[in-house]
């Protein structure tokens, strides 16, 4: 497991806590800008990209270099609802006759349900439904893209933004 992430350097600055030997003097600064979507992403992600970027730019930490985690986040919001809206439809099996024509269907969980029961060797076994694992995994990137933005409560207090106008009293240290 990682340690803890490094605190901005301009925190450290406000702070008081910059020391010389610490700081990176070639620190990269990109411009503040809203960077374009590229073309490739989903429809969802698309949809998500334009809200999210009008708030971190409100919020002024969006700079011209966070294009490509804006799609790891716009993305994996975009799998959670997928995953999600899969899980509201039924989890069913389709056989096919000999001249393959339906012949039957088998709901294993009504819409909405978590999990579903199987017959095995050993008896009845409760599942889990593969959309409840798909939810889990695209909540857990959306959680960690979150935070990196400072799109929660409390990783709003690991996180300064430059909004227009601001000046830094420190740009000359």
């Amino acid at each position: 497991m990682a340690g803890r992430p490094p605190k901005p350097t301009h925190l450290k600055l406000v702070t008081g806590t910059a020391q010389k030997c610490r700081t990176n003097k070639r620190e990269p600064k990109p411009e503040r800008s809203i960077p374009s979507p590229p073309a490739h992403l989903t429809d969802k992600a698309k949809t998500t990209w334009g809200a999210v970027s009008v708030i971190l730019d409100k919020m002024g930490v969006l700079t011209e270099a966070d294009g490509m985690a804006m799609v790891g986040l716009c993305e994996a919001y975009a799998d959670l609802l997928a995953a999600r809206e899969s899980l509201s439809r039924p989890l069913t099996m389709v056989s096919e006759g000999a001249d393959g024509e339906k012949a039957s269907t088998i709901i294993f969980a009504e819409a909405g349900e978590r999990y579903y029961w199987t017959i095995g060797k050993g008896g009845p076994m409760r599942r889990a439904r593969p959309e409840v694992a798909d939810i889990a995994d695209a909540d857990r990137r959306f959680a960690a893209w979150l935070a990196k933005f400072g799109l929660t409560p409390a990783d709003r207090t690991r996180v300064a933004g430059q909004l227009p106008g601001d000046s830094n009293p420190f740009a000359d240290l």
